[in-house]
């Protein structure tokens, strides 16, 4: 079916409408001119209002329980959602220089109080704790620490306490020893701080002054707790905004009359300066992808056609199917997220296919003879059925993605095979009305017919010289298919979140050194107790720490930080009063500990009314009447602790505690058997963290992946059989596929490149990218009943530049600041290589005939 339409035999229902739209677009140009404008007007709008999302919990498909949970807990206890500030002290300065930074800047941000709740820094002293504490200190104690406390309360143990509390007054002392000595003469507040200092992982905390210091002095950590949650974008960028104006205004400070500056460098991590970070990287990526996709393409054009109208027919029609594809956006999807950031550069490398060879067709029919209407009209009825089928098959794939639960996925597969389908129409109603108004209406000094061109790199003799080496062909892709299919079942698989975070920010760079210096403190599960009452969900909680004890014995678990350090379990409390009330000595008597301590008192030169209220706080401490409970720490002013860890909603009281893993390895998986012993099949109980969130995410990918390649397959046979209406085409053309793509996998594995939660669907698109070029060889090899002529090697040339401009276009993702998305790139890259290579040896090895003529001697068949 070389010849035109128009001296052809019947059309079918999709030729006529193919050329009903040609003919339109060829007569009507200044309209379709007009609403390619419009188009393209609508797209800037609409996408300048697009929403960009940044919060990857949003992207983490619902349904598993420790999955929700997980999620659940993150937005309750608002256990990641801190700004992270980071002091460094660089060579220049000490922990000293650390310290007096932090007491200012921590003022400073306090005083900005409608943005930040709190700023944590320090192990402070809180008046209103340490007054329930002194109330209640012996019920703060493990029944087996009685005897330790026992001692420091003797005779001898409370004469040699104070005078070593005269001789620190005769020193320099820090004004938190100097509280600590009004609060506590007796010492007795290291049992209980070591106990807090345990729970917080991997700082280090120095009870001399508290600060959360790095092991090597060189680094502080603050945390600050804002007032709203990071997934407001604009409340990022006020918060950062105050946070730096408070450093440089702390840093001025500091510098005084000297005028070089504070050694001390601040910077930032934790949520909201990844989100916001984040949020300007999907803004940079779109527009880098779009035009560095463009500009990729278009030298591909250029290189291969010589000739800048080809740069017009590639571009215009593929920016105003970008356009319509962000007012679906838009009206549908109302935001972009990490995923479907790259939207723009697939599309400009998936859309560009159907230019390529409905241009190539209307070049070879030009080359023959035809007038423009003739040529356009071969073009796109004829050509245009392949890009019809070649549409729809590449979107099916697409659309395949949205079987996952993924919505980052979902939400790609919906916008690339809906933009795919944009893209599709765009062009075949504007190439024909560029083609009559460049070549047909406007004056041209040279013949247009002269420039035609298609530069393909030899590449396309790959044809015939499958044809004539059929044999070794197929022997040849057998083992190469064989041995891909055999590298594919040794992939890795990458199930880190982290993958999905981009890993060039100044707020991920923070995070990776916190991680590193801090290690455990920053990197924790959570095991969740859940039920109907207070009481019953602290009852779960004590479960969960008896439960804890093997796992930290055998070093499993660091520490962890629970409700219960600062309200021990009732089972210990009740405990502890037996254990006082039915000693027989007078170790915790008060009365003689009183003597004791105003003898000392005066011996030391101490007055006695500077200490009357903690007598009597001692002297009630010494007789705990009852346990204390969650009430008694909400009446003290202490609820803001109480929420870190207990929360109620929806009838339910939720209780988490924080668990701290020493070995690198838990970082991505659970330590064997804690999950089941933690939870014991007990259904008030939960245990999740990001490692627990990743091994439900392999589990799940490991299911959905494969069905999502199993769908895309069959999606393809069907639209192929329906297609070409012949099983043996269509067979062939799935073995091409089919072929590529475990070449693919093989490849991914020589390479190296792991598997992830973003490339493991590029299998699923290359089903769609592959079967395109085997699809216009198929056509017009059966057309042609297989011989190799000059047309079907221009169909071969214009079948490579689809796939080099494929590739241009893919590894514009390369250049992206997401890792998963910069591997998607280079795995579709890869893959649209090897499905070239099938394309043009095993289809032409399959379909061929060779009757031992070249194909350059072929000229009259035509």
């Amino acid at each position: 079916m070389s010849e035109s339409p128009r001296g052809g035999p019947a059309l079918g229902r999709k030729q006529r409408l193919l050329l009903r739209v040609e003919r339109f677009s060829r007569e009507h140009y200044r309209l379709v001119f007009l609403m390619a404008l419009l188009a393209v007007v609508a797209g800037v709008v609409m996408s300048s209002r697009l929403e960009l999302e940044s919060d990857i919990l949003k992207l983490i498909p619902a349904g598993n329980r420790q999955v929700d949970a997980f999620k659940s807990a993150v937005r309750e206890f608002g256990s990641i959602d801190y700004l992270i500030v980071v002091l460094d002290a660089g060579k220049k300065a000490g922990p000293d220089d650390l310290e007096d930074f932090a007491d200012l800047y921590a003022e400073r941000l306090r005083s900005l109080d409608e943005d930040i709740e709190d700023v944590e820094y320090r192990f402070r002293l809180d008046a209103d704790f340490l007054e329930l504490f002194y109330r209640n200190a012996l019920l703060f104690l493990p029944p087996s620490e009685i005897p330790e406390l026992a001692q420091k309360l003797s005779t001898g143990a409370i004469d040699r306490k104070l005078r070593e509390d005269r001789l620190m007054l005769a020193s320099p002392a820090s004004p938190v020893a100097e509280q600590m000595l009004r609060y506590d003469p007796l010492g007795l507040m290291p049992l209980f701080l070591n106990r807090l200092a345990g729970s917080r992982g991997a700082f280090k905390i120095d009870l001399s002054d508290g600060y959360y210091l790095s092991r090597d002095n060189t680094k502080l950590i603050m945390l600050v707790k804002p007032t709203k949650p990071s997934q407001d974008l604009d409340f990022d960028r006020r918060l950062l905004d105050e946070a730096r104006s408070a450093a440089a205004a702390v840093r001025e400070e500091l510098a005084g009359d000297d005028e070089s500056a504070s050694p001390v460098t601040v910077r930032f991590g934790g949520n909201y300066a990844m989100a916001l970070e984040e949020s300007d990287l999907i803004r940079a990526d779109v527009k880098r992808n779009l035009w560095v996709s463009l500009l990729a393409v278009s030298a591909l054009y250029w290189l291969c056609y010589r000739r800048f109208a080809a740069l017009l027919y590639s571009s215009i029609p593929l920016l105003v199917g970008q356009a319509l594809t962000a007012v679906l956006a838009f009206l549908v999807l109302h935001r972009l997220n990490a995923a479907t950031s790259s939207f723009t550069a697939l599309l400009m490398g998936l859309g560009t296919d159907f230019t390529i060879v409905m241009y190539a067709r209307y070049i070879e029919e030009r080359r023959r003879g035809l007038d423009l209407a003739a040529a356009t009209e071969a073009m796109v009825g004829e050509t245009g059925l392949g890009v019809f089928t070649g549409a729809i098959t590449s979107a099916g794939t697409f659309y395949a993605m949205c079987i996952s639960r993924f919505r980052g996925l979902f939400d790609l597969g919906f916008l690339i095979g809906s933009g795919i389908l944009l893209c599709g129409v765009a062009i075949v109603f504007m190439l024909p009305a560029m083609i009559k108004w460049n070549e047909g209406v406007r004056r041209r000094k040279v013949d247009s017919i002269r420039k035609l061109h298609l530069q393909s790199f030899g590449l396309e003799r790959l044809i015939p010289f499958s044809v004539r080496h059929r044999r070794a062909v197929l022997v040849a892709t057998a083992i190469a298919t064989v041995a891909g299919g055999w590298l594919a079942t040794r992939l890795d698989f990458d199930d880190s979140i982290n993958a999905l975070r981009s890993n060039r920010t100044e707020a991920s760079v923070v995070q990776h050194e916190l991680a590193q210096t801090f290690d455990a403190s920053l990197s924790y599960m959570m095991a969740i107790a859940e039920a109907d009452t207070r009481a019953e969900a602290i009852a779960l909680t004590a479960e969960i720490q008896e439960r804890l004890r093997p796992f930290l014995a055998d070093g499993t678990i660091g520490s962890y930080d629970s409700i219960l350090t600062y309200l021990p379990p009732l089972a210990e409390q009740e405990a502890v009063i037996r254990a006082v009330r039915d000693r027989k000595d007078d170790a915790f008597d008060p009365e003689r500990i009183r003597r004791d301590f105003i003898r000392g008192l005066r011996e030391n030169g101490f007055r006695e009314d500077a200490f009357g209220g903690y007598l009597a706080r001692m002297e009630r401490f010494l007789r705990p009447e009852r346990p204390i409970t969650l009430d008694d720490l909400v009446r003290q002013g202490l609820g803001r602790l109480v929420e870190r860890y207990v929360r109620e909603s929806g009838g339910k009281v939720r209780v988490v505690t924080y668990l701290f893993t020493r070995d690198p390895r838990w970082k991505r998986t659970p330590p064997p058997g804690l999950v089941q012993a933690l939870s014991d099949g007990d259904p008030g109980i939960v245990v999740t963290g990001t490692n627990v969130v990743g091994r439900e995410l392999r589990r799940f990918f490991s299911r959905e992946a494969p069905r999502a390649v199993v769908v895309g397959l069959v999606l393809v046979f069907v639209l192929l059989l329906v297609d070409f209406r012949s099983l043996k085409l269509t067979s062939i053309a799935m073995l091409q596929l089919v072929c590529g793509v475990l070449m693919m996998l093989g490849a991914m594995r020589v390479l190296g490149i792991e598997l992830n939660y973003v490339n493991a669907f590029v299998a699923t698109m290359i089903l769609g990218v592959g079967i395109d070029y085997s699809i216009h060889l198929v056509h017009r090899m059966h057309g042609h009943r297989g011989r190799v002529e000059p047309g079907l090697l221009e169909t071969g040339k214009a079948v490579v530049m689809a796939a080099l401009t494929n590739i241009a276009g893919f590894g514009t993702l390369v250049l992206g600041s997401y890792p998963a998305l910069r591997s998607f790139g280079l795995v579709a890259c890869i893959g649209s290589l090897t499905c070239l290579v099938t394309a043009l040896t095993l289809v032409p090895a399959m379909m061929g005939r060779d009757d031992g003529r070249r194909a350059d001697e072929r000229g009259a068949d035509a």
